[in-house]
């Protein structure tokens, strides 16, 4: 399992699937994006959790 793989997957686990500002899904972005989106700011991460 690469990286990416497993970024996405810990946010998945996280309820995290897309970014909310653009909509992008988790798998169109790089490691980086991931990586920041797993990091977050601490306030709002810029990320849209999934409704259950």
């Amino acid at each position: 399992m690469n990286k990416k793989r497993i970024y996405i997957e810990v946010l998945l686990h996280k309820g995290i699937y897309k970014e909310e500002e653009t909509g992008r899904q988790l798998y169109e972005m790089d490691e980086k994006e991931l990586f920041e989106l797993i990091k977050g700011d601490g306030e709002n991460d810029g990320i849209t959790k999934r409704c259950l």
